[in-house]
């Protein structure tokens, strides 16, 4: 049965896929192993992968240090353009009265982008998001009673316009 330290040892001399292999066997035998999570968290390349990982850790355990700062890392840094907008607007702030563009720019609710669905436009302190085949349902609905109500009009004119 491989070890901890053997899955330690094959990321240290570089081989990270004999690393996953030893985790991965360790977490077969105790899916509880702290320590397995982490060392497979460091041999995985994908970023969900690594989130799973670490967010495993804290199910076994809400306190572990490693986990938390690992998911911490994964988290996206801020986009240069709002940084560069925020310093240009400090800038700005320190020498003269802004204009009303970067006033309207630089205020509390920037915009983000969920990178998981690709939708833009939700704001920084927004807690939920509506799923974008829930709004999609609801439209397609709207538009089939819309619909509806649309041609039981025409009928009940066209039908009423007629003669006997």
């Amino acid at each position: 049965m491989p070890t901890i330290q053997d899955g330690k040892n094959a990321i240290t001399a570089g081989n990270v896929q004999q690393a996953r292999l030893i985790f991965e066997a360790i977490l077969q035998e105790n899916s509880r192993d702290e320590e397995a999570w982490l060392g497979l968290a460091e041999a995985l390349t994908e970023t969900n992968d690594k989130r799973i990982c670490y967010e495993n850790v804290l199910k076994i355990n809400k306190n572990n240090q490693v986990a938390r700062e690992g998911l911490r890392s994964l988290e996206p840094e801020e986009d240069p353009f709002v940084a560069a907008l925020k310093q240009q607007t400090a800038a700005v702030a320190e020498d003269e009265e802004a204009p009303d563009w970067i006033e309207a720019a630089a205020g509390e609710e920037t915009m983000v982008s969920d990178q998981r669905s690709g939708a833009v436009g939700a704001t920084a302190d927004e807690g939920s998001e509506t799923p974008t085949p829930v709004l999609v349902a609801v439209g397609l609905g709207l538009s089939i009673i819309v619909f509806a109500i649309v041609a039981g009009v025409a009928f009940f004119v066209l039908t009423s316009l007629t003669v006997p």
